[in-house]
């Protein structure tokens, strides 16, 4: 390993978050713990399961993250995989192989575990960075329940709806996000706005037309009576006893 490509390490590392906080002396001792590893298109570098005990830097070229069938992510160059199998090994959770001609920088725990005993100040600072990534997951995780949760009220608001008691009320807080899900809960509101309405439309429409047929069955009915021979011959008993008082 030349100056040059030392110095190259020494600024890749430096690009690496649980290494912001190493200050330059203790850069210049990783960068002899690193191993240079070339890899051809199309090779694996590990898989799912795997016992873990190394991390992984991209020098230059292309990586893909998969389970399976599934692809999970493609890295590139100054990206980071394998770290946390490092600082604790386990198995690994996604295979990993290469999109096309790849130089990584190998780190292994056992020789870093030594360079950390030896440099208080990085093991600090790796602590620190790995505290705010993991409060960070907390805060997307508490995110990602809220998101849930007012997933599953626009849920209930469409069975709601469908059974006749929507509340716009219900999904306020869902249309006052800025994201996918608040424009979709507006656009359902104004949806189901519409139906509710079209629905009492409908109704006051049934409920007159309902009116109106009780109205033409009573004269229908009225004309049935009028029209029959009984009435009709009460009507003229009627008439003829009308006229035998006018006579008197």
């Amino acid at each position: 390993m030349d100056a040059v490509d030392l110095q190259h390490i020494k600024n890749i590392i430096r690009t690496v978050d649980i290494f912001t906080k190493t200050p330059d002396h203790a850069i210049d001792a990783l960068a002899g713990l690193v191993r240079i590893l070339n890899f051809g298109e199309g090779e694996v570098i590990f898989e799912k399961g795997d016992v873990g005990a190394c991390m992984y830097i991209i020098v230059n070229g292309r990586v893909r993250v998969f389970d399976g069938e599934m692809v999970l992510n493609d890295l590139y160059s100054r990206d980071v995989f394998g770290e946390m199998a490092m600082l604790d090994a386990e198995t690994r959770s996604a295979s990993v192989r290469t999109v096309s001609d790849t130089t990584l920088l190998m780190l292994e725990q056992a020789p870093f575990y030594d360079f950390m005993a030896q440099h208080a100040d990085v093991a600090r600072g790796i602590i620190q960075v790995l505290s705010q990534r993991l409060r960070a997951r907390m805060q997307d995780m508490m995110q990602d329940f809220l998101y849930i949760q007012q997933m599953q009220r626009l849920t209930s608001a469409a069975a709601a709806l469908e059974d006749g008691f929507y509340e716009p009320e219900s999904i306020a807080e869902v249309k006052a996000r800025d994201d996918a899900l608040g424009q979709l809960a507006g656009v359902f509101d104004r949806m189901a706005k519409e139906v509710v309405n079209r629905e009492a439309r409908l109704k006051k429409q049934v409920m007159e037309l309902r009116i109106e047929i009780d109205n033409k069955k009573r004269a229908r009915e009225v004309a049935e009576i009028t029209e029959s021979d009984y009435f009709k011959e009460i009507e003229r008993k009627a008439k003829a006893a009308r006229g035998s008082r006018q006579r008197k």
